[in-house]
């Protein structure tokens, strides 16, 4: 199924003429170097909303480049509006099962007026071999693809559960963050410990603490203090 235009690998940002653009920080506090190579039995679309892509702290870019079997697209409201992608999201006797959505079921049966059987929450088990779809944007972006998506509204979903023994840390790169929400790296990466990648997921992880200092660095416009 696809989602929207397949993002690039040799992306390009049009951005200030102090600023990188492959990673979009500052010239002093580049990540290009940085990126992780992370070795991963999961298989992940990220769809990104069209105003998030540009935003420096946005983590969505380096799931991207740290996962082997990861895409991502963007978000496009006309093509995802398509009849021809609700038919395909329908078609049940597609030799694949369907993607499923990154998103609590609560939250999509709101949006529809359904009850829970209409979006049905998957199991960690079920997960296994599926792909999966993460929505990358603000919570208000993320509603506001769902509702204007018909290819989205038909697809299980997985809402990816808190692991107390997992070392999440708060997502400090914005302000008015939801209560207890995630960005995108932070939830693949306690995603990949559910689903028993613990080396992988501790690897995102790092990777996106080292990330959260080269943001703090550009925006400060400095170097990333040793």
């Amino acid at each position: 199924m696809r989602w929207g235009e397949t993002i690039p690998s040799s992306i390009s940002f049009e951005l200030e003429v102090d600023r990188c653009t492959k990673c979009r920080l500052r010239q002093v506090a580049c990540f290009c170097e940085q990126w992780p190579r992370i070795d991963s039995e999961l298989k992940l679309d990220i769809l990104v909303h069209e105003k998030e892509l540009n935003k420096e702290s946005n983590t969505a870019l380096l799931i991207w480049k740290s996962l082997s079997n990861c895409q991502m697209f963007f978000w496009q409201r006309t093509l995802m509006a398509e009849n021809a992608f609700e038919d395909i999201a329908e078609d049940r006797s597609a030799p694949e099962p369907l993607p499923v959505l990154l998103l609590p079921a609560r939250l999509a049966n709101r949006y529809q007026g359904q009850d829970s059987r209409y979006h049905p929450m998957l199991s960690i088990e079920q997960l296994k071999g599926r792909s999966l779809l993460l929505l990358d944007g603000s919570w208000q972006q993320v509603r506001k693809m769902y509702r204007q998506s018909k290819s989205l509204q038909h697809l299980p979903c997985f809402e990816i559960p808190v692991s107390a023994d997992f070392p999440m840390e708060t997502f400090s790169l914005r302000r008015n963050q939801q209560a207890d929400g995630f960005c995108s790296a932070q939830a693949i990466a306690l995603l990949l410990w559910h689903m028993a990648e613990k080396t992988q997921a501790k690897q995102l992880l790092e990777a996106f603490n080292l990330f959260g200092q080269h943001v703090e660095a550009s925006r400060n416009n400095h170097f990333v203090k040793a």
